[in-house]
């Protein structure tokens, strides 16, 4: 009888533990799924919004590199008011277009070579507004990369905000900076904004929690 009563204990404890790791891996697959789909998401909003060139084989675009110094404030190498310019590979993306689909949208960010590749998007009055909304404002696992709601298309320091995502989307690539290799491989962040295409050299990486001081 003891022997009976311990088998069928036995199993409700085989039985629950078999529902609840079930229940586990139908919640990870449903989540890799969705993660992929908002990817795919994003891939089709880029096709949309890229513009022709020219020569897709070889396009070089002139740049504007934004002189993030006071002149006041450097040394006098680095003391001109000449903009600078050089050359970079990027494929440009229509802001026009996307504001007109999204209004809230800021600009494009990329990384040649990463996958980051993303709108930008700028609520002041609702900073956090796309931390899970995707371009179009529906619910999102990974959220759309957004401006800090105290920085404006006049400010000389930007903070863009994104998620870090396990299947290697959205800001997942920067962690890969702390690889010097990575480091010299990608130097270029371009960020195009209704004011043109600005491309920012990589000079430091520091990686923190989300809870340091800095």
């Amino acid at each position: 009888m003891k022997k009976h009563k311990g088998k069928i204990q036995m199993g409700i404890v085989i039985g629950v533990f078999s529902v609840i790791i079930i229940a586990c891996l139908i919640s990870i697959f449903s989540r890799m799924y969705t993660e992929n789909k908002e990817k795919e998401e994003f891939r089709q909003l880029a096709e949309i919004v890229t513009e022709e060139t020219t020569n897709t084989d070889n396009e070089t675009e002139t740049m504007k590199k934004p002189n993030l110094l006071k002149v006041s404030d450097s040394d006098d190498v680095f003391q001109t008011e000449q903009p600078v310019y050089y050359t970079t590979y990027y494929e440009p993306h229509s802001i026009s277009e996307l504001i007109s689909m999204n209004s809230e949208c800021f600009g494009w960010i990329s990384i040649a070579g990463t996958n980051i590749n993303y709108p930008v998007m700028h609520t002041p009055s609702n900073p956090q507004k796309y931390l899970n909304k995707n371009f179009y404002g529906e619910y999102s696992f990974s959220g759309t990369p957004f401006l800090d709601a105290r920085c404006s298309s006049d400010s000389t320091n930007l903070i863009i905000y994104g998620h870090h995502m396990n299947n290697g989307t959205m800001f997942a690539d920067l962690c890969n900076y702390t690889d010097y290799s990575y480091f010299t491989e990608h130097p270029i962040v371009v960020l195009e904004t209704k004011d043109g295409a600005f491309a920012y050299s990589v000079f430091s990486v520091m990686k923190v929690k989300s809870d340091d001081w800095c």
